[in-house]
């Protein structure tokens, strides 16, 4: 695995996968939740997701990022639920404030 590997996750099964991979290699990776995953998933599992990874996981350096598709209410969610990095389909300049405010990030999705 990359430093800049990408890895898109939905579950723990996978995010576990690629961090223990992280862990041998010495590497970074960025995770990324599928396209809008925030209204598939919910802000709470993916909350709680994030996590678990950085409980189970505190030697692995790693960014989770969670796609909210075109949806600012859960976007919000996703933040109110501590998920410090999510993306959204079109930038919105109001929940990139919010989520500055917050100590998070809205960010482009990698491709």
């Amino acid at each position: 695995m990359a430093a800049d590997e990408i890895v898109v996750v939905q579950d723990w099964r996978q995010t576990e996968a690629a961090l223990l991979a992280a862990r041998a290699a010495g590497t970074t990776p960025t995770l990324i939740t599928p396209e809008d995953a925030a209204s598939r998933y919910g802000a709470g599992y993916l909350g709680a997701l994030q996590a678990r990874a950085r409980r189970e996981f505190p030697d692995v350096a790693f960014t989770l990022i969670v796609d909210c598709g075109d949806a600012p209410g859960y976007a919000l969610a996703c933040l109110r639920a501590g998920v410090t990095r999510i993306s959204m389909r079109t930038w919105n300049e109001k929940v990139a404030d919010i989520a500055r405010q917050m100590g998070a990030e809205l960010v482009r999705r990698p491709s």
